[in-house]
């Protein structure tokens, strides 16, 4: 068993360091985002082969490198980062990881801004996780305030309204929603959930920065 895993770790290291001597195709074939230029990617379907029956161990090396090796920078309009793609490939490997669903949307909506990648991770996470209120509300604030998507949002609000667990205001924003798509309290209040449970403290300054703005809104 031990043997395995250090066979693992050689191979994956072995991979890493080829993939950063020569150069290599995005893991969308023929498309080549900027933004990704010399971070090596992989696919789920070809690091669950090398992993040697430890998925997980690679879902741990490649969370460590979201923790501590993503940039700030945002993302060229247009554009989907390496960033999506390795929170992409761990839940490929680990469907039940739902921080990458969660820290990883965060990040990549409001950090990095990448709308196109938090998206599809949003509804990704819907997808794995389809009685998780909180994970269909970050996708409804997704759709309204940075897709600007507002039936969308709509929609997802009142779909997270009727999931087990869920609070008494994601019905209240639901019906007030549908009666007017332009209500900032469905933000606010949305919002107000994010600065509670973001550990990321650029996230929650962005939020409080965006709180306020919405609030000086309303007020007029």
């Amino acid at each position: 068993m031990r043997r395995s895993l250090l066979a693992s770790l050689s191979f994956l290291v072995f991979i890493t360091g080829m993939q950063e001597l020569v150069p290599q195709k995005n893991v969308l074939e023929g498309i080549s985002f900027k933004f990704n230029e010399g971070v090596p990617s992989f696919k789920g379907d070809t690091l669950s082969f090398i992993s040697f029956g430890y998925p997980h161990l690679i879902t741990n090396l490649l969370w460590l490198r979201f923790l501590q090796a993503t940039p700030t920078t945002k993302v060229p309009k247009g554009e989907t980062s390496w960033i999506y793609y390795d929170l992409n490939t761990i839940l490929d490997l680990d469907p039940y990881f739902l921080p990458a669903v969660h820290q990883g949307g965060i990040f990549l909506s409001i950090i990095t801004e990448d709308k196109e990648g938090a998206r599809l991770l949003f509804e990704k996470g819907t997808r794995l996780f389809p009685n998780d209120w909180r994970t269909r509300a970050y996708l409804a604030y997704h759709y309204d305030w940075e897709l600007g998507n507002k039936a969308k949002a709509g929609e997802n609000y009142l779909i997270g309204s009727k999931l087990p667990n869920a609070p008494i205001i994601l019905g209240l924003l639901a019906a007030r929603f549908s009666a007017d798509q332009n209500n900032m309290d469905a933000g606010i209040a949305v919002l107000d959930d994010l600065i509670q449970q973001t550990k990321n403290p650029l996230a929650r300054e962005h939020f409080l920065k965006k709180r306020k703005a919405l609030e000086h809104g309303r007020q007029r």
